[in-house]
């Protein structure tokens, strides 16, 4: 089931975010042939010593090697989100038949029992896998993306000016618009628009907890069977449910009921 989960949502948030990722890798590449172009031309207003900085007219530029750690990480987060995904799918077709026999009792014996350690092993190494991936670069990049995209579009420099305008017109929409128009519908912002269809961080969260749980409920279970159900306020619970239940009435299995027929009187007092 973890699995099916898995791969449901990253299908769902890999689909929304591939609308922003093609126009975003665009534009960060394009943007770092800008970059490449000014360093070396050795523009005044570019970095000198690789790191960011402002210029005499207040302007912040980014440097050539930020754009490539952009480029990378917008990739890389792509790209892992959909091999999770297909990972995810497949092992769901070949595992899902092989618990479900054996939970359903359609195969038993040794054989059976060995197939489903078998997966079970498998499950969990690959759940272990995930989870290094989805801290980095899944989880590192939900992060990332809400400040990077204000920095490659509001804040900083340089910034390449054909795309966004033709992002504008494909998303109907206005990096700098104004705050009347906004409040009239009348126009729409292209910044929260465009985070809205980025990978989110609460799902990351989510897949990161989903890809731990049968570990967590491992551990639950070792601690429950180790002390938890042993531990004095369990017990008291346990003995107090106990004793409510042997209180209480039993219900009538069958009902002894039958009305009485029509000619009998009623015998008044």
């Amino acid at each position: 089931m973890c699995f099916i989960t898995m791969f449901i949502i990253l299908g769902i948030y890999g689909t929304m975010h591939s609308s922003v990722h093609d126009e975003l890798t665009v534009y960060v590449n394009r943007t770092h042939q800008i970059a490449s172009e000014l360093k070396n031309a050795m523009d005044e207003n570019y970095p000198k010593e690789n790191q960011t900085n402002i210029d005499k007219h207040g302007r912040v530029w980014m440097t050539v090697e930020e754009l490539e750690s952009y480029s990378y990480l917008i990739d890389k987060t792509y790209s892992t989100v959909w091999k999770l995904f297909f990972w995810n799918l497949v092992l769901s077709i070949l595992f899902f038949p092989i618990v479900l026999a054996v939970h359903m009792e359609w195969i038993a014996g040794n054989g059976a029992k060995l197939a489903y350690r078998v997966v079970l092993v498998i499950g969990l190494l690959f759940c272990i896998y995930q989870f290094l991936y989805l801290v980095h670069p899944v989880f590192w990049g939900a992060v990332r993306f809400p400040g990077m995209m204000d920095r490659l579009f509001l804040e900083a420099y340089p910034r390449d000016q054909y795309h966004i305008e033709s992002i504008q017109r494909r998303f109907a929409c206005e990096f700098k618009p104004h705050e009347t128009l906004v409040q009239l519908d009348l126009q729409q912002s292209c910044i929260p628009k465009m985070k809205n269809s980025l990978l989110p961080t609460y799902s990351t969260l989510l897949l990161i907890f989903i890809d731990l749980f049968p570990f967590l409920f491992g551990a639950f279970v070792y601690a429950w069977s180790a002390w938890i159900k042993n531990s004095q306020v369990v017990r008291t619970a346990r003995q107090r449910v106990e004793l409510n239940n042997s209180r209480r009435v039993p219900f009538p299995t069958q009902n002894i009921y039958s009305p009485p027929d029509r000619d009998t009187k009623l015998v008044e007092v």
